[in-house]
């Protein structure tokens, strides 16, 4: 795929989150290929990381892999402005939920993209390890987000995700 695509004509979609919540992992399945660092340590992602991809019928997209956002300290401070800065100028939101579930931290990002009002689909991760309770799809839904389970180590739904990503980008 060219990388030749003008900024403003592709989609941009941000993988947000907690830290280890397998975000770079999704990329990586959704991409097919290893883009994102992967590592069981948290915080491995310290700056987005965009991937240019072809996803029809979209057409050309850039996915950004971003620092988890309950880091601490005064880096992970800057790291949580970097992630925010990704999803004030996204197009659709993931928001990945990994196998401690939907937690403050995960309301707190929902909560975010509510408010910027752009698209959510929230990405239940890791479900090798762990099914989501009824009560955190059902929360999920309230908020009018799109609920799926995806294992990225597997790629297990991960092109059920990229359905899930085309429905809700924008028509303009």
């Amino acid at each position: 795929m060219s990388d030749k695509a003008p900024r403003g004509v592709r989609l941009v979609i941000a993988l947000a989150g907690r830290r280890n919540a397998g975000k770079s992992s999704l990329l990586n399945a959704l991409t097919g290929q290893e883009t994102a660092i992967v590592s069981d340590t948290p915080g491995t992602t310290t700056d987005p990381v965009a991937k240019h991809y072809e996803l029809l019928p979209l057409g050309p997209v850039t996915f950004y892999d971003t620092a988890g956002l309950d880091d601490t300290g005064d880096l992970g401070g800057l790291r949580m402005k970097a992630t925010r800065k990704v999803l004030y100028r996204s197009d659709v939101a993931v928001v990945v939920v990994g196998e401690e579930g939907v937690t403050a931290h995960e309301r707190a990002i929902l909560d975010m993209v509510k408010g910027l009002s752009i698209p959510c689909i929230v990405a239940f991760n890791k479900t090798d390890l762990r099914t989501p309770a009824s009560e955190e799809l059902a929360l999920c839904r309230s908020l009018g987000a799109p609920c799926l389970t995806v294992c990225a180590r597997t790629g297990a739904g991960a092109d059920e995700l990229k359905r899930a990503i085309i429905d809700a980008a924008p028509l303009e």
